[in-house]
């Protein structure tokens, strides 16, 4: 849709849309107080980041499929909801199911958790706490080949509900963004660990590796690039998007100097009424453009002894973690290959059918951290993590995505970037097993951010 905010079918967008607002402020069938309507209008077809990039409201949210058949961009917040600590998560996840249910049927919130709870959290992460959840106030969704503009609203709210959503209803912008928006390039960098500190990681890994008290671990780096100003989030995005299909995308925006975004390869479970998918990612290799190098590649994978154990920790955490809450479970016979546009991995495919009474807060309690982003044992893997890396990981490797009210979907938020002011870190992580290098899994790591990389220096 090539609209401006002065043509003819953005002022029907907006009357019509008006209208239905006013109508539902009245509509008796809301009884409940706390019950938020879908209201909705279908609208052509339009660049969904590209919108959100033109908008101008402080709190934005992003989720894309990893299939590329759902994409939602929101702005503004209807309602939150959050919790400061791990103890608090289950209470706020149970009054997000409750909002749920007493509203619309195809409400969702978004948002995610923290990897795990360190004390004190790094001044990084303040704007993303243990849990956070948000139902955005409008959102523009394409789903099944059409577009639909939607208005989350509370109508017992209130006049003051009533009108504020009127009012950033006339906020919205419908200019299309420059597809050439420039991103700034960095002015400075700092690898935390630095090269030498990756070194001692990995060594003290390999020796807890030797004496079995771990059978892997995954350690993360983190790239804290310096700007002369605020990275643009919503255009980091859309560029990321570009040049990672066949990923989840995801943005959250809490203010317009910081946000956490991300483009991951890895679910970590959908479910849709009882019925759960989930899967276990782990081993790497680049892709080349050479048809008969990138099948080497794959092949060399496929049939790594290093790559297959690292993997094989994975899936059994998976199956072993999931057969007590499954009526049936089914995984892949054999390991597979996900490829994508620049990288590829190993790949086991997992299908369920819950036991009734499991909720989404009792499966991510149980499904993260998976060995893919933490190591096995978990809680070993988990307190040297804390101990070497020598930063906080807030929500990167952590579950995020949205709560529907008989749906759920969660990608692992790997390959991700938080920015802070004038920074963007930049976060990846690589599965040490034995037999790994420290040189290798440190090229590793700068591959898997390469595709940030790329996009803010142009390389």
């Amino acid at each position: 849709m090539q609209a401006t905010p002065e043509s003819p079918e953005w002022r029907r967008i907006r009357t019509a849309l008006h209208t239905l607002i006013l109508k539902a402020a009245g509509a008796a069938i809301y009884r409940d107080q706390r019950a938020f309507a879908r209201i909705q209008i279908p609208v052509e077809s339009i660049d969904v980041t590209g919108w959100l990039s033109s908008q101008t409201a402080p709190a934005q949210v992003y989720w894309g499929s990893r299939d590329g058949g759902f994409e939602m961009a929101g702005v503004g917040v209807a309602d939150v909801l959050t919790a400061g600590s791990r103890d608090a998560t289950d209470p706020v996840l149970a009054a997000v199911a409750r909002a749920l249910k007493a509203g619309d049927e195809e409400l969702r919130y978004y948002g995610g958790l923290r990897f795990y709870e360190p004390h004190p959290t790094d001044g990084l992460w303040r704007s993303f706490p243990a849990c956070r959840f948000v139902l955005p106030r409008f959102e523009l969704v394409r789903e099944a080949g059409r577009t639909r503009l939607v208005c989350n609203l509370r109508p017992q709210g209130g006049e003051e509900e009533i009108q504020s959503a009127l009012a950033q209803l006339e906020a919205l912008q419908f200019t299309p963004a420059t597809p050439e928006q420039p991103l700034r390039k960095p002015t400075g960098r700092d690898d935390c660990p630095d090269r030498a500190g990756w070194a001692r990681n990995v060594s003290a890994a390999l020796a807890d590796l030797q004496d079995e008290a771990l059978g892997k671990i995954v350690l993360a780096r983190r790239s804290l690039l310096e700007f002369d100003a605020p990275p643009h989030a919503a255009a980091l995005l859309r560029r990321l998007k570009d040049v990672t299909p066949e990923c989840f995308h995801f943005g959250f925006q809490t203010s317009p100097s910081e946000a956490f975004v991300g483009a991951s390869p890895e679910r970590l479970y959908r479910r849709r009424g009882r019925t759960l998918e989930t899967e276990a990612v782990a081993g790497t290799r680049p892709r080349s453009g050479d048809e008969q190098a990138d099948a080497e590649l794959g092949a060399e994978l496929l049939h790594s002894d290093k790559d297959r154990r690292e993997h094989e920790f994975v899936r059994e955490a998976i199956r072993a973690t999931l057969e007590p809450v499954c009526r049936t479970l089914h995984g892949d016979a054999e390991m597979s290959l996900l490829k994508l546009a620049r990288g590829q991995h190993l790949f086991t495919g997992f299908q369920g059918e819950l036991r009734e009474g499991l909720s989404d807060a009792d499966l991510l309690g149980l499904l993260h951290p998976t060995p893919a982003v933490g190591g096995c044992p978990t809680d070993e893997a988990v307190c040297r993590i804390r101990q070497w890396e020598g930063f906080d990981r807030g929500w990167y490797a952590a579950p995020v995505g949205w709560l529907g009210r008989d749906a759920a979907e969660f990608a692992v938020a790997i390959r991700s970037a938080l920015v802070r002011k004038d920074s963007l870190a930049l976060f990846a992580g690589a599965g040490i097993v034995t037999g790994s290098t420290a040189g290798g899994e440190w090229d590793e790591i700068e591959h898997k951010i390469g595709d940030f990389i790329r996009i803010l220096t142009g390389d």
